[in-house]
């Protein structure tokens, strides 16, 4: 039974080139979406751009909307990291914070791609669906994180940390509206904005 489990379990694992193949379309589609926008890219745009099949494409992802949450799941990895936050100080949480605010221009594609997501979401419900979950997930684990940490980071007992995260994740979604406005705050003004609004969570000082 044990040689058969093991054998089942290598044949169920991808392969490191079916795995590149995948990491390779991902990057791809962001771009396309990117460039040419969510909706105007169809499944078999993407295909072609990457010299395959569009039925080997659906042997990656199942759909438009699967392959639009991997990018974004990816992108949002990419730029926050896949654990909460751990072993950390509040010193080291303002300054990561800091530069999380101050570098903001660099996720300029991820909320496009966030924008033109929650845009088709209103009419698309597979696109809803997907995307709901994928940033319902990333909003449990960093409401997890901070509420693990919430003693060492000095954060007051009666922040509701889930409103605080969301609400500063909506910062970050309203901003990419924003800038599809042609409208972008100056970085460091925006960091000072961000620290003022942090500083709000602390403990008041004895």
């Amino acid at each position: 039974m044990e040689k058969t489990s093991q054998a089942q379990t290598r044949a169920e694992r991808p392969s490191a080139k079916a795995l590149a193949t995948r990491n390779a379309l991902l990057e791809l589609a962001a771009r396309m979406f990117a460039e040419r926008g969510y909706v105007e890219t169809s499944m078999r745009d993407i295909a072609k751009a990457a010299s395959l099949t569009t039925g080997s494409l659906y042997g990656h992802f199942r759909n438009k909307a699967d392959l639009l949450a991997e990018v974004l799941n990816l992108r949002i990895v990419d730029e926050f990291g896949a654990d909460h936050p751990s072993s950390v100080d509040e010193e080291n949480m303002r300054t990561g914070l800091a530069s999380f605010a101050v570098n903001f221009p660099r996720r300029e594609e991820l909320r496009a791609l966030i924008v033109q997501g929650a845009a088709a979401a209103q009419t698309d419900e597979e696109t809803r669906n997907r995307l709901h979950d994928t940033h319902g997930a990333h909003l449990e684990r960093w409401i997890a994180g901070y509420e693990h940490e919430r003693e060492v980071l000095g954060i007051d007992p009666s922040v509701d940390l889930e409103s605080a995260v969301m609400m500063t994740w909506a910062a970050e979604i309203g901003l990419g509206i924003l800038e599809v406005l042609g409208i972008s705050p100056e970085p460091k003004g925006w960091a000072d904005a961000y620290d003022r609004l942090v500083r709000g969570l602390k403990l008041p000082a004895e």
